[in-house]
């Protein structure tokens, strides 16, 4: 994968997956449209709830949940996604995907459209941190 300050592109073959994320894919940035700024208010919304609940419960979390949620009168699907890391230590993403012709930044066998993943690492200590970007990329 090849990151960049403009944007990056990200290829992955896994298994019979294969995807390519075109650009940052994440909330962190200024996004273009209303659509855009809406899905990343909620995934956001959704993420900074996972962070205000004691470590215990997050680690009851499981590997993998998905939910559809309208947004204007769209269907976005919003994936939360739990990985152990080093010891002791996990990464909590969340994801936001919709459907999407106009500038889309995720493409897929599966599907075209635009894709956002933020997460954040518990720490062994219990500590909270920001995911780096780099760790992300394989969410993205």
């Amino acid at each position: 994968m090849v990151a960049g300050h403009l944007g990056s592109l990200g290829v992955t073959l896994l298994g019979f997956v294969f995807r390519i994320a075109i650009g940052p894919c994440t909330c962190t940035l200024p996004q273009p449209d209303a659509l855009r700024q809406a899905i990343c208010r909620e995934m956001m919304k959704q993420l900074d709830e996972l962070k205000g609940r004691p470590v215990s419960e997050l680690k009851q979390l499981p590997p993998y949940a998905e939910i559809n949620s309208p947004i204007g009168d769209r269907s976005v699907r919003f994936e939360t996604v739990v990985e152990p890391r080093d010891e002791g230590e996990f990464i909590v993403v969340k994801r936001a995907f919709i459907r999407s012709w106009s500038r889309p930044n995720w493409i897929s066998l599966r599907s075209i459209g635009v894709m956002f993943a933020d997460g954040f690492v518990v720490r062994a200590n219990g500590a909270i941190e920001a995911a780096p970007d780099l760790m992300m990329w394989e969410f993205r």
